[in-house]
């Protein structure tokens, strides 16, 4: 146990270093050169003291009425909170019932309702906005072409179900090798399919090669095809589609027309992952490699939407090793059209981890972040 954990504090000064060396060489015309905004003044917008829920996970925001949504992932729920940090309502709460929830995968906003998907249940659970009241579910698991395993509530929003704005369904199809996603109406319907598998993608898990691809710092081909949607919040029937370990970005329709696709520019911070998996890799190569689950290739994670179409994607941060140095939570920022326009960093303590599902008030450019296992809270950063 004790050489496990100098392997990792070992690699951990090797990556600083590493990225280090690379920051020197950033000037290269290989990388982006857009400026980077650091934030490091933040206020405590809810102590530990005072949250009202247990563990704060993934945030959203209601420009609308100025509310902040909450997933407690101790409590499997949703709070609703205004601007004075007020419960207004509640929805979801542990069980097997009507409007109960056993593991949330994530929860989306549209203007007259909520919903949770239940990666436990195979559940989409829709409630009123207006009141709170649980309206009805979705059992979607008659509808997937193959059954997935339901993700780990912290670290995944890669292919699992999502809710657009025009309340239709995108279910994840990837393994049957033609799409990534379906689309289908709330009563089963099909609509369309949405999004392309990459080239070299494949199914089977073999541990040697996923290792060798690690050591090498390439994206192993099974993680090819992790991708997550984000809503187009500047044209409802659109959607962005965010490959998360290539990484690449494109644009559907939802009728299912591809728009464009842009491979992201490079970047230290991105390439910089590559390097900490990598080291990871050779660290662990004498434990049992089963722990390659515990190692995915994830570069952006979340994003999120302004009204005039321009996305915000949030980089891993590492959350799935607790207590220990997380690396900084970086958000790039692309126009509609995909091009990076800027780039935000936002560091913490070495005893504080960052959750990197925030919510953003692009009305005050206020980017909420949950602090979780240590020190507890919610913070705001002005960018």
């Amino acid at each position: 146990m004790r050489f496990f954990y100098f392997c990792t504090f070992l690699s951990s000064v090797i990556l600083v270093l590493l990225v280090g060396c690379q920051k020197k060489n950033a000037g290269n015309a290989k990388y982006s050169e857009f400026k980077i905004k650091e934030l490091k003044e933040y206020h405590t917008l809810i102590s530990n003291k005072n949250l009202l829920v247990g563990l704060p996970v993934r945030l959203r925001y209601d420009t609308k009425n100025k509310h902040l949504f909450i997933e407690d992932l101790s409590r499997q729920r949703i709070t609703e909170m205004d601007d004075s940090n007020k419960v207004v309502h509640v929805f979801g709460k542990k069980g097997h019932g009507p409007g109960e929830v056993e593991g949330i995968d994530n929860f989306f906003i549209t203007q007259k309702h909520l919903f949770i998907v239940d990666g436990n249940q195979y559940l989409i659970d829709k409630y009123s906005l207006r009141d709170g009241r649980y309206i009805s579910s979705l059992d979607y698991e008659q509808f997937l072409k193959n059954k997935i395993p339901p993700h780990p509530p912290l670290t995944d929003i890669n292919n699992i179900p999502f809710v657009t704005l025009n309340e239709t369904i995108l279910l994840p199809t990837q393994t049957n090798g033609r799409f990534l996603y379906e689309e289908i109406n709330w009563k089963g319907k099909k609509l369309a399919d949405i999004g392309a598998i990459p080239k070299g993608y494949k199914t089977e898990k073999n541990e040697d090669t996923y290792w060798s691809d690690l050591e090498h710092r390439n994206v192993p081909a099974r993680d090819l095809c992790e991708a997550f949607p984000v809503n187009d919040r500047a044209d409802s029937d659109d959607i962005y589609l965010v490959y998360s370990a290539i990484p690449k970005i494109a644009k559907y329709t939802l009728s299912g027309r591809k728009i464009w696709e842009h491979k992201i520019s490079r970047t230290p911070e991105v390439d910089s992952l590559m390097i900490n998996l990598s080291i990871r890799a050779r660290v662990v190569e004498s434990h049992p490699k089963v722990h390659v689950s515990l190692i995915p290739v994830r570069k952006y994670v979340a994003g999120r939407c302004d009204p005039d179409g321009d996305l915000f994607l949030i980089t891993y941060t590492d959350l799935n090793f607790p207590n220990k140095y997380h690396l900084p939570m970086w958000i790039h920022q692309f126009d509609s059209d995909g091009k990076l326009v800027k780039r935000y960093k936002i560091v913490s303590k070495a005893d504080v981890d960052l959750s990197f599902y925030p919510a953003i008030d692009f009305k005050k450019n206020e980017i909420f972040v949950a602090l979780v296992f240590n020190n507890i809270g919610i913070r705001t950063y002005h960018f």
